[in-house]
């Protein structure tokens, strides 16, 4: 019988995908008014597909060697991309969150299989905090970015405490329903300004 940790994980990670597709969209569309290309979002979205793999891989506990490598590939193919764009910066936050997820193995015993999660982890982390480090992000959706990014660094700690296993993928689905609804206001406001300024992402949501 399906648990309902069960059903929110397979939840969690369904608008994983969500949040992934509308990222590599929008950045197809920045990228493109910007950049005048559309090479680098297509490793967006194959690293966000690849990052999907190892909450796959969790849910069904399948052995992680079998798609190890391709998970590793995630956030490698995901920074850099941000990175050759030029267009999203890092952030301190950004970094603090990683260690934070690192930290978190102190409390997995079998800590082999949890790096396959954990690599996840880091590609989720970088797509969701790419709206902070993206400078013409309007405030108010960078702060949103940050509590979903936030999120989901208290749910990989709570995933890891057996006694508050149950409401850890509740606040995993809070978090990318966070970073959705982000995004999908971040597209309402990059076509408007896109199609009738012409100046580039906007600064500020009308």
């Amino acid at each position: 019988m399906i648990s309902i940790y069960q059903i929110f994980m397979s939840t969690g990670g369904a608008l994983t995908l969500v949040g992934i597709f509308l990222t590599w969209n929008l950045s197809r569309k920045i990228e493109g008014f910007f950049l005048g290309y559309k090479k680098l979002s297509w490793c967006i979205l194959l690293g966000g597909i690849l990052t999907s793999l190892g909450f796959i891989v969790t849910m069904l506990e399948v052995h992680e060697g079998i798609i190890s490598i391709a998970i590793l590939l995630g956030p490698i193919l995901i920074a850099y991309s941000l990175s050759e764009s030029e267009l999203v910066k890092p952030t301190w936050t950004m970094l603090l969150q990683i260690v934070l997820i690192v930290l978190s193995t102190i409390f997995v015993e079998n800590k082999e299989f949890y790096m396959v999660e954990l690599v996840s982890s880091f590609s989720l982390i970088l797509l969701i905090n790419a709206i902070v480090g993206y400078v013409r992000t309007p405030e108010n959706y960078k702060n949103l970015a940050k509590i979903a990014s936030w999120m989901f660094v208290g749910f990989i700690w709570l995933n890891n405490l057996q006694p508050t296993r149950a409401i850890a993928p509740v606040i995993y689905v809070l978090s990318v329903v966070t970073w959705s609804y982000t995004l999908v206001r971040l597209h309402y406001v990059a076509v408007a300004r896109f199609s009738n300024l012409k100046e580039g992402f906007p600064y500020r949501d009308e």
